[in-house]
């Protein structure tokens, strides 16, 4: 590979629009983005992801311009939307699983190559900056804590389970809080904080992409300005109860949290 600027890490909360981030991603020409395609045994450690994420980087990279395949979360044989079930009542389960997705497009040499991991990206982030393109997707956290509350993952616990490896002391910290809507706020501002790292051009906000129809992700993948996709926000999805909304609002603007420096109260207390 020729230019290092177009291996590009994504990342973002658990929940916030990353995985729809991917497939619009790859709607875009000479682009290939990939859905949590790493495993925990590859982040033993900060040191020991950093050179997983290079070494993985050029594997794929190899393997795509060999044989048009990938390692990467799939529904089937693509990579989904959405990688939980739609259910009512009850927690929604995953669909995907890892598996090899060929990817039937022309690709050039320097092709935009995006990885998408959340926790262990975000809490890689002061060190990956310095060495890739970083990109963020976030979400409103009224909206994303409340999808935490709907799915079957360790994120619904208030808690992630490779902070054991790379930041173990927050994982610590993090079960010692006995409230479940405390614990998820205060790992809600965790992620942001890491966040404050990236400027604003590094920044896509879920709902300016569900609004452009994904040509907010220009940002990341210049010709994925030209997306016009038909999307919609999920921001107020009828699987989100009353009750629930009110109280993350509740406990959200009780705390002192960094997602105050991308989302305002007003902004908070809408949903």
């Amino acid at each position: 590979m020729n230019n290092p600027q177009r291996n590009i890490i994504l990342t973002g909360p658990p929940r916030s629009g990353t995985t729809l981030a991917c497939y619009l991603l790859n709607k875009a020409p000479d682009t290939v983005a990939l859905h949590e395609p790493m495993n925990l045994r590859m982040f033993p450690d900060p040191e020991g992801g950093l050179l997983s994420i290079a070494s993985f980087f050029r594997e794929m990279r190899h393997s795509l311009l060999t044989d048009g395949t990938a390692v990467a979360k799939v529904a089937g044989d693509k990579i989904p939307d959405n990688p939980f079930q739609q259910v009512e009542g009850g927690r929604r389960q995953s669909i995907v699983q890892k598996g090899a997705v060929f990817f039937d497009k022309t690709l050039s040499e320097d092709f935009y190559l995006v990885i998408k991991q959340n926790a262990h990206f975000t809490f890689l982030l002061d060190r990956l900056r310095e060495q890739y393109p970083c990109f963020a997707v976030i979400r409103n956290p009224v909206s994303t804590i409340a999808s935490w509350n709907t799915i079957q993952a360790p994120v619904a616990r208030g808690n992630l389970t490779v902070l054991k490896t790379l930041n173990p002391g927050l994982y610590e910290e993090l079960e010692r809080i006995p409230g479940l809507l405390d614990r998820q706020v205060r790992l809600a501002h965790e992620l942001f904080a890491c966040y404050l790292q990236l400027g604003e051009e590094q920044l896509i906000r879920y709902e300016q992409m569900a609004e452009s129809g994904g040509a907010a992700l220009g940002r990341i993948i210049p010709e994925a300005a030209a997306l016009n996709e038909t999307l919609e926000s999920k921001n107020r999805n009828k699987l989100y109860p009353r009750q629930l909304l009110d109280e993350i609002k509740a406990a959200l603007l009780s705390f002192d949290g960094a997602y105050w420096a991308f989302y305002s109260r007003d902004e908070v207390e809408r949903i």
